[in-house]
């Protein structure tokens, strides 16, 4: 009997082990793991339309080519690209060609020719051998060989003469070169008046419309990393082909450098949708989203279209549930489906 009741013992005390343990608590399952945001309202907002342009500070409307009035030949060329020169200062000297010599010679030939034909006429009708009609055709011919000498004369040709700047100003470029030939009318220089610059900006087609004359801009000087305001005085109607943008002529309230460069905000038209900061929009392979934090409490996914840029904030068309605030800060750490709580929580 005693064999019997030591191994029943250990039975006993097995069984009442193992009831204890099966009628213990179960562990509690794990939290899943949430992410701490922050959010906001959406609320429908209108805002200016402001698009972004590159170029740099040009002549504009003071620009101005100095031109050749008469044939002649670049002997002498005082000034380089760049150079300030005041009202009447030399610019060039200029030589004159042989055909411009002959010219000269055959008009003041013409004029003697022409007075002697006058003169001729006037002894005839004296003699009543010529009518008062043949005297005036006379004078008309005579006239017009003094006048086509004068013009002559006054535009140099035939003789050196020096190229002077019509006003003051900055050369910007010099157009001939020196000891070149240069037909009438050939520009030599181009100067422009450095007190009244305007910038010249490159817009992509499609962001050009709504851009009209008298636009307000800002102006952001690259170099001297200066700010000015200025306006739209001219909007080219075609493609510059050089660069398949549309060319923007910008007056400036203020004087700047020719030729630095510049970064001009331009007012296009307004954007009507939601404000939202930078850092909530993120962007993947299928293109800009946002999350919003859904009754559940659970971050949703949701695609958007960005309209544009204003400041440090993103303009995303009207198309999200206002009822679900957007999550800003902490975004980036999201994907669809996590848990949220507000900064802050536990």
């Amino acid at each position: 009997m005693r064999r019997i009741a030591i191994p029943a013992a250990f039975v006993l005390a097995g069984l009442i082990l193992f009831f204890l343990l099966r009628g213990g608590s179960a562990p509690a399952p794990a939290t899943p793991p949430s992410v701490a945001v922050q959010t906001m309202t959406l609320t429908k907002t209108t805002v200016p339309r402001i698009v972004e342009a590159y170029g740099s500070v040009v002549g504009g409307p003071a620009q101005r080519d100095i031109i050749l009035p008469a044939a002649g030949i670049v002997n002498r060329v005082m000034v380089v690209p760049g150079e300030r020169v005041a009202e009447g200062e030399r610019l060039a000297r200029i030589v004159p060609d042989a055909d411009s010599v002959a010219t000269l010679h055959k008009a003041e030939d013409a004029v003697k020719a022409a007075g002697a034909a006058r003169a001729h006429v006037s002894a005839l009708l004296a003699a009543h051998l010529a009518t008062q009609a043949d005297l005036a055709a006379a004078d008309q011919v005579l006239n017009d060989a003094q006048a086509q000498l004068a013009a002559l004369r006054q535009n140099g040709a035939g003789t050196t003469r020096d190229i002077t700047a019509p006003v003051a100003g900055v050369v910007t470029a010099v157009l001939a070169a020196q000891g070149s030939a240069q037909a009438a009318g050939a520009p030599l220089f181009r100067l422009v008046d450095a007190a009244h610059p305007a910038a010249l900006v490159g817009v992509p087609e499609s962001e050009a419309q709504g851009i009209l004359s008298g636009t307000h801009a800002t102006l952001s000087l690259l170099v001297s990393n200066t700010t000015i305001q200025a306006e739209v005085a001219h909007r080219a109607a075609m493609l510059d082909p050089q660069t398949g943008l549309i060319d923007i002529t910008l007056a400036l309230n203020g004087s700047a450098p020719i030729g630095e460069s510049v970064r001009a905000a331009l007012r296009a038209g307004t954007l009507t949708g939601y404000a939202v900061p930078r850092d909530a929009v993120q962007n993947d392979e299928y293109g800009n989203y946002v999350f919003q934090e859904g009754r559940d409490g659970l971050a949703h996914r949701a695609n958007v279209r960005v309209l544009g840029q204003l400041g440090d904030k993103t303009i995303l068309a009207p198309t999200l549930n206002t009822a679900l605030p957007l999550i800003t800060t902490g975004a980036y750490q999201l994907s669809d489906g996590m848990a949220v709580r507000e900064a802050g929580q536990n």
